[in-house]
């Protein structure tokens, strides 16, 4: 009488498979070496180089957590640059109103419109 697993309709394909795992054929050692040596020779030259060790900038930003982080470090200096230098109405209020006295400020880049006007009169 036929089981259940008999009746199915891959039962003689899973039976073939089985009997091919139990008994795997013999690969001649002549035929994988030159099957092997085909394939390095159809692989681009760029596989078959040895690994480049990352420059020194790679490095440093995996070492920083990634470029994600660079950039939001970046990001932040570029932000204190130009808070810093712009110096907003708001930022200089909110700071004397919280106890540091910003009386004056310092241009350290002033405009360059008298250079303007001295090379229009030449």
């Amino acid at each position: 009488m036929k089981t259940h697993s008999d009746m199915t309709p891959n039962a003689d394909l899973d039976a073939l498979f089985a009997q091919a795992q139990a008994h795997p054929p013999e690969i001649d050692a002549a035929f994988m070496a030159r099957v092997l040596a085909d394939a390095r020779a159809l692989q681009p030259l760029a596989l078959r180089r040895a690994p480049v060790r990352p420059g020194l900038w790679a490095r440093l930003a995996a070492a920083l957590g990634g470029a994600l982080a660079v950039a939001g470090l970046g990001t932040a200096a570029m932000a204190g640059l130009v808070i810093g230098y712009v110096q907003p109405e708001p930022m200089v209020s909110l700071a004397g109103s919280i106890g540091f006295g910003v009386s004056e400020s310092l241009d350290l880049l002033p405009g360059f419109d008298a250079l303007l006007i001295e090379d229009a009169l030449q």
